[in-house]
């Protein structure tokens, strides 16, 4: 293999170039454009449980836009009201994070759960198939010696 280096900077003045050339504009597209299944409702329980893992954390703020002037009288307000929004926001995103571990390992028990008691319920599945089989050659044995005795 040859010793080559990456030129990151011919590489992203090409993406550039293929912008400019294709017209595009930063104005025509953001995130939040893109659509994607933002909630699991109607989903599955698998998707729930995917969606709430990667869903508990709640940042404390949002971010802030604008008129500089208004983001900066809600930076000193948050400054302000730091003490109290904060220890709520992360009580909660603890409280968050036990909930989903807990729901997960119910999920995981329930179904192990329910697999033993399938196992369980096959084991005696089969046990009264045997004593089925049993009391019907045994009844076939009696009506045997029955008709014997009366003929």
């Amino acid at each position: 293999m040859e010793n080559e280096t990456i030129n990151i900077e011919k590489i992203m003045e090409e993406i550039r170039q293929g912008i400019k050339e294709q017209g595009l504009t930063a104005d025509m597209l953001s995130f939040e454009d893109v659509p994607y299944r933002k909630s699991a409702i109607g989903g599955s329980v698998s998707e729930a449980l995917d969606y709430i893992s990667t869903h508990y954390y709640i940042q404390p703020y949002k971010e802030l836009k604008g008129n500089p002037v208004k983001v900066f009288v809600k930076k000193v307000l948050r400054k302000l009201m730091k003490f109290y929004v904060e220890p709520a926001v992360f009580e909660q995103n603890d409280f968050n994070a036990n909930a989903v571990t807990v729901i997960k390992s119910l999920a995981g028990s329930k179904s192990a759960d329910m697999s033993s008691k399938v196992e369980a319920m096959e084991l005696a599945h089969k046990e009264l198939i045997i004593r089925l089989d049993k009391l019907e050659r045994e009844n076939a044995e009696l009506r045997r010696a029955l008709a014997k005795e009366r003929g």
